[in-house]
């Protein structure tokens, strides 16, 4: 039988002096019915050398190399996703590690039909002084560690983005359906595309196999370490979640999603940018249903309070 073909997504910019060992990882992938298509977003560093003497030296395998006018991460990923040949998409950051058995572990399981989504640990590391070490970039419970579906699935992920980017294998054809990448956000974008997939596949099987999971680089050129841009981008997901559960009043599921969406995009305001704008809408739910929206208030009147406190020391 004829293994299915994945498709390994890498998007880059100037990251020249990290993509060989990423590269390397998936080079060392014990399942070999994989292509790999790395697009270069219109780096200014040497990237382009670097990339293509590694698909030089190894000719044999499927390494295809694009470059393209800088337009942002969604649209370099959407380009690979678009002339993707494979079954099943990997996405994979010019700066990241997949392990060795990912894919096999993951194929095998999106093979017997458990889900259309499957999706693995996720390794946060630094290379500190020409030393590698593991931390903690979030805490517990943040990122998703067990099978989640239905409302369970979708309550999380409108909390946050329960998954990285590098973490699921995913089939080519839902990403489609889903729309793939708004190409007008510049972070947050994967949190997005993870929660329009989640309303059209219900159901997110984890992978808690100890050979298979993602490695995340963190080091100050990460995505993640932008804060300003992270805040802003959340309001632009938090609008476009409501725009995706835009329905049937009468359908109390949505209704209690869009609820909750909604009070966090205020708490993030109150906590983050827009004050007046967080304040608003907390004081108005909260002069409709005082006993109710008693803890939201009280949430709201903390963050203020750390806002204001990290102010004034700054």
């Amino acid at each position: 039988m004829n293994k299915p073909l994945v498709s390994i997504i890498i998007p880059t910019y100037n990251y020249a002096k990290l993509i060989t060992e990423t590269l390397e990882s998936v080079l060392g992938q014990s399942y070999d019915a994989w292509e790999c298509i790395i697009v270069d977003d219109g780096s200014t560093d040497n990237t382009e050398d670097i990339v293509k003497d590694f698909i030089n030296c190894h000719s044999t395998y499927s390494f295809t190399y694009i470059k393209k006018v800088n337009e942002g991460t969604s649209v370099a990923k959407n380009t690979g996703v678009n002339i993707a040949a494979g079954k099943y998409v990997q996405f994979l950051d010019a700066d990241d590690l997949i392990s060795v058995d990912k894919l096999a572990v993951q194929v095998s399981l999106l093979e017997s039909g458990i889900a259309g989504v499957v999706f693995s640990k996720s390794v946060f590391f630094t290379d500190d002084n020409s030393r590698r070490k593991l931390i903690d970039r979030y805490p517990n419970g943040f990122l998703a560690e067990e099978t989640l579906h239905g409302s369970a699935l979708l309550k999380r992920m409108v909390k946050n983005n329960i998954v990285t980017i590098g973490s699921p294998l995913v089939k080519k054809d839902i990403l489609l359906e889903a729309g793939l990448f708004d190409t007008e956000l510049k972070n947050n974008e994967d949190w997005l595309l993870w929660f329009k997939v989640g309303v059209i596949c219900r159901k997110f099987v984890y992978d808690d196999n100890i050979k298979s999971y993602t490695s995340i680089r963190v080091h100050h050129a990460s995505a993640m370490n932008n804060h300003s841009k992270m805040f802003q981008g959340e309001v632009i997901v938090r609008r476009e979640i409501e725009s995706a559960l835009s329905g049937s009043e009468a359908d109390k599921e949505l209704e209690q999603l869009r609820k909750l969406n909604s009070e966090l995009l205020a708490l993030h305001e109150v906590r983050s940018l827009n004050i007046a704008n967080g304040m608003r809408y907390i004081l108005s739910s909260f002069a409709k249903n005082p006993v109710g929206e008693f803890n939201l208030l009280t949430r709201a009147l903390f963050k203020l309070g750390v806002r204001i406190y990290k102010s004034a020391i700054s």
